[in-house]
């Protein structure tokens, strides 16, 4: 049996497969974002929120860089 975090680190080399993670932790991101402005019901966003968001944008920046597919 395969060691799995040779497993993991094989699974991860793989450019499709970093890719797809990444845009699913911008998403993330941006999601929690949205849903804690939703839940706190305040008028203006928070520090947080705008972290998130700015990491999501962040995240979304650096796999555009990465990316050789324009």
């Amino acid at each position: 049996m395969d060691d799995p975090m040779q497993t993991v680190y094989v699974w991860l080399d793989d450019e499709g497969h970093r890719t797809v993670l990444l845009f699913a932790l911008a998403a993330a991101l941006g999601l929690a974002s949205v849903i804690y402005f939703v839940l706190t019901g305040e008028g203006s966003p928070t520090r947080l929120q705008l972290v998130l968001i700015l990491a999501a944008g962040a995240v979304l920046f650096y796999v555009s860089l990465r990316s050789t597919a324009f």
